[in-house]
């Protein structure tokens, strides 16, 4: 059987209740035991890792199988037995095939029902892959069905290896909040590994990091920024919410981390995420001052190419100093209106748009684009043309 691992946070993610001699009496019940999820997070080349919730103890399956051998066969090639679960789980499954592509699902047992989840789907990074694409969007606070209507899309209308949200996931960091979230993300974080960063509203209480299953990096519980590379690029994650003077220490660490990880890229594309912009019309003087200081020298120093960000509730592509900054703030949350002046390096704007970007790797060439999805006018939605860009670019890093 293939190895796995389940990570208990302080908080207690995982209890298992053990039953044994006291039996387990619980009549079914009449709904599913399982808050939201399974949702697909960190991958990587031998791994993947999943978290779910559950509202009652309950024991499940946790099956899985190459998608080969479950398409043709219907049968799983591995099961993994657990009695009592209850709350928030994040499990990692190790010793998997690069480059394949999986199937799986859960099964739970509560008395005589059984609950099964729709069989879900993931692969592994190739490690000599040289083409694939991503998606990423954000802004997606206070509006579910309108998050749904662009996860949905996305989950529809692109063959994705991984979704990045970049930001501003909640209004307030709640369990209902969260369980709004992953009711919109069902279909996407079920087919494609889902990875986010921290937003101004996102992180206080801890249930970012309980829900979330992301890559290694630093700061709490070693995600609150991260990296990692998939074939020719270079992934990176940051926290760029730290803004009071009692998080200036934190804020010194992850730059200095920055710099670390990134000195280690040099030949890759590289891309990076953080939920507040550097650049946009939105700000008094079109520039967030404190991250420019801080993180567009040390951008320009290492060669990034692209960053995207969400925390402007619009659509944005600025170019300065060789970097493109994309602000895909059209998520679900509310839309702001139409600055009257626009930043110097301005290349493309719209608002008023529901959409996300879509990133299509070959060798080393990066093809962006930003795709709507619906306009919004007076809480009215009008969707888009099916697919459609709105703008199109290309990032070539140099051999």
């Amino acid at each position: 059987m293939s190895r796995y691992a389940v990570r208990q946070w302080v908080s207690v993610i995982l209890s298992w209740l053990i039953v044994g001699s006291l039996g387990f009496a619980t009549a079914a019940q009449s709904t599913p035991p399982w808050s939201w999820g399974p949702i697909l997070g960190a991958v990587s080349e031998d791994s993947v890792a999943l978290t779910w919730k559950t509202s009652r103890s309950v024991g499940f399956d946790f099956s899985y199988a190459l998608a080969r051998v479950y398409d043709s066969s219907g049968q799983w090639e591995e099961t993994l037995t657990y009695e009592g679960h209850l709350g928030i789980a994040e499990i990692w499954l190790h010793d998997l095939l690069p480059g394949a592509s999986y199937r799986f699902q859960l099964v739970f047992y509560e008395g005589d029902a059984i609950y099964p989840t729709e069989v879900g789907t993931f692969q592994t990074i190739d490690p000599n892959s040289r083409s694939f694409s991503f998606a990423t969007y954000g802004a997606t606070a206070s509006h579910p069905d309108r998050h749904k209507l662009v996860a949905d899309t996305i989950a529809q209308q692109t063959d994705v290896s991984l979704v990045i949200h970049s930001g501003g996931l909640v209004e307030l960091p709640t369990e209902e909040h969260f369980e709004n979230f992953f009711w919109a993300i069902s279909n996407l974080g079920r087919t494609s590994p889902y990875l986010t960063v921290i937003g101004e509203n996102d992180r206080d209480g801890g249930l970012y990091f309980e829900n979330f299953a992301l890559p290694r990096g630093g700061g709490m519980f070693d995600e609150q920024w991260w990296s990692f590379d998939y074939g020719p690029v270079h992934f990176v994650g940051l926290d760029s919410t730290l803004s009071s003077l009692m998080e200036e220490a934190a804020m010194q660490e992850q730059t200095a981390w920055l710099k670390q990880d990134l000195s280690h890229a040099q030949d890759q594309i590289i891309v990076v995420f953080s939920a507040d912009p550097l650049y946009s019309a939105a700000y008094d003087s079109g520039k967030n001052e404190r991250l420019l200081s801080l993180w567009e020298p040390v951008f320009q120093q290492y060669g990034v190419d692209i960053v995207f960000s969400s925390a402007i509730h619009c659509y944005e592509h600025i170019y300065r100093s060789s970097i493109h900054y994309v602000t895909c703030g059209g998520g679900g949350a509310p839309l702001i209106a139409s600055p009257t002046s626009s930043v110097s390096g301005t290349v493309f704007r719209r608002y008023g748009l529901l959409h996300y970007v879509v990133g299509t790797i070959a060798d080393n060439v990066l093809q962006i684009r930003a795709i709507p999805v619906a306009s919004v006018d007076n809480d009215v939605l009008t969707l888009s043309a099916s697919g459609r860009s709105m703008d199109t670019f290309v990032v070539q890093r140099e051999d």
